[in-house]
């Protein structure tokens, strides 16, 4: 062990590398969500009055040098984990598990909080809208039933079920489903193209003051009135874009988590981590550009505000001013209401399964290190898959969809998601500073592009600077419409439980094998075999 960083000399943990780059790519992609984008065109013109979202895409510039640091860092050590082995290995242990815990559960608890945006935008306002363009109560009625809380959380349930299975099944399941999330992407985004030739603002216009009862062109002055500026801002762009836009691109890192199941994990990593930052760019560029060219850009921004402040003169009631709805009273089609439902479905549920597949790989690596019981990092003979972390993931993900449905005040704007995913970038930031010096002979090891400098200093070391500097501002920009009131405290104390539970049980683990007379930090001194 006095000889510094080595391979595990202990058996293979047990994965095949059967993942192709390009499989890699779709699943980074499709992770985050690409059509979440329509979720957050709600939330972040609220939350910051005056965000241009089309422009704000350009923050995304930030998560490249992330995802560069990630590239270098799962190049150096490709293995199943991501974040934790890199922090648990340049750092400290504890701190590597408590950083893995808070992106891990923050992604798992996304898989049940998006299964039930999947009911919410796509099956229930389906219904809303379909109500809306045509005046029949039924629909209404219809929506009211899915709206229900208890029909949620049975729906929800079937879902992550189903999820559960396909885990079962492995690594190809989970890629299937991936592109079928890039497929529901694929038809979300012709349908606004299409549905943009067709009309213009002038339609939609009319349209909505005949189908609300309010005047199109008194939305905009009620939402001024209210509070909301009157033009676009820079500071509230760049701070929406920091905060809801990067949220749309965490866990494009994720195939940095399944390493040990890729083959050619230097270009895998390359072409995924870079390329879905590409594509995701490109998706939210037709889903905010176009929904500002058809429904009117500050205006758009302004329906938000009243949505989101409880304004009475917003006219959709309990639902959200989701796409569903303002397609629907664009086209007045139920063709086009229906393609974007099933589009936003289709695409939600792929990054449901997503956002748990990667973390419970986590988990497995947790377990193959002893923080938590072995028994967790054990691989099902028949499918290859480690089913019992897989089935702690989705037992936590059923928690956070009953969260979201029955006290949704834990789970409101998500905002809890992005500060405790932030703040443990800041620790990895911080690894990739010290990666060269505190783990030298593991670096000096690296293949040739992780040893690379520039201006005198390891790139790496450029990165970890940046990647703390951009986890600390995001951290603080979240701050801001907490303190407004706009966020509930609900966000910290998640924050707070996430950060502090990781550590007790690192500690808890360490005294019980302690009493054995067994110091596991050794182990940390050397990186799993492949």
């Amino acid at each position: 062990m006095a000889r510094g960083l080595e391979l595990f000399q202990q058996s293979a943990v047990g994965f095949t590398r059967q993942i192709s780059p390009y499989d890699t790519l779709v699943y980074s992609t499709v992770n985050p969500g690409l059509m979440y984008a329509l979720v957050y065109l709600m939330w972040a013109p609220f939350l910051y009055p005056g965000g241009h979202m089309p422009w704000a895409i350009l923050t995304v510039s930030q998560m490249f040098v992330i995802a560069g640091l990630y590239w270098l860092l799962s190049v150096a050590m490709p293995r199943q984990g991501g974040e934790y082995i890199y922090i648990s290995r340049i750092l400290h242990p504890a701190l590597g598990l408590m950083s893995s815990f808070m992106i891990s559960f923050t992604a798992i608890s996304w898989t049940g909080v998006c299964s039930d945006w999947a009911l919410k935008y796509a099956l229930v306002e389906f219904f809303a809208s379909m109500g809306i363009v045509s005046g029949n109560q039924t629909w209404f009625q219809w929506a009211s039933i899915l709206n229900a809380p208890n029909v949620r959380a049975v729906l929800g349930t079937i879902m992550i079920l189903i999820i559960w299975v396909v885990f079962y099944k492995g690594s190809r399941a989970m890629m299937k489903m991936s592109w079928m999330a890039l497929i529901g992407t694929g038809i979300g985004a012709l349908t606004f193209i299409v549905a943009a030739l067709m009309a213009d603002p002038g339609t939609f216009a009319a349209n909505f003051t005949r189908l609300t009862g309010l005047n199109y062109n008194q939305v905009i002055p009620l939402a001024v009135q209210a509070g909301h500026p009157t033009k676009f801002l820079f500071g509230a762009t760049l701070m929406a874009g920091s905060t809801y836009i990067i949220l749309n691109t965490l866990g494009a890192t994720f195939g940095a988590n399944l390493a040990g199941e890729v083959r050619s994990v230097q270009k895998s990593q390359l072409l995924a981590m870079f390329g879905s930052l590409a594509l995701l760019m490109s998706a939210w560029a037709i889903f905010y550009g176009l929904s500002y060219k058809i429904f009117g850009s500050l205006w758009t921004n302004a329906l938000m505000y009243l949505a989101g402040t409880g304004n009475p003169a917003y006219p959709f009631g309990q639902y959200e001013p989701f796409a569903t709805i303002l397609l629907g009273i664009l086209t007045q089609s139920p063709v086009f209401i229906l393609l974007i439902a099933i589009a936003f479905f289709m695409a939600t549920y792929g990054s449901c399964a997503g956002m748990s597949f990667g973390p419970s790989r986590n988990i497995y690596a947790w377990g193959f290190d002893r923080l938590v019981p072995a028994k967790v990092s054990e691989i099902d003979p028949k499918s290859g898959s480690p089913v019992i972390a897989s089935t702690i993931a989705l037992v936590v993900a059923e928690l956070f969809l009953l969260l979201d449905v029955y006290v949704p005040a834990w789970t409101a704007y998500i905002g809890y998601t992005i500060f405790t995913w932030f703040l443990a970038w800041i620790l990895l930031g911080i690894s990739g500073i010290v990666f060269p010096y505190r783990r030298k002979l593991l670096f000096d090891s690296a293949p040739p592009v992780v040893r690379g400098r520039f201006l005198g200093l390891p790139v790496v070391t450029w990165l970890g600077i940046l990647t703390t500097i951009i986890s600390v501002s995001i951290c603080s920009y979240l701050l801001i419409p907490f303190f407004k009131g706009d966020m509930p405290y609900t966000m910290i104390v998640m924050s707070i439980i996430l950060l502090v539970l990781p550590l007790i049980i690192y500690y808890l683990s360490k005294g019980s094998y302690a009493r054995q007379g067994i110091n596991i930090d050794i182990q940390f001194l050397e990186i799993p075999s492949d």
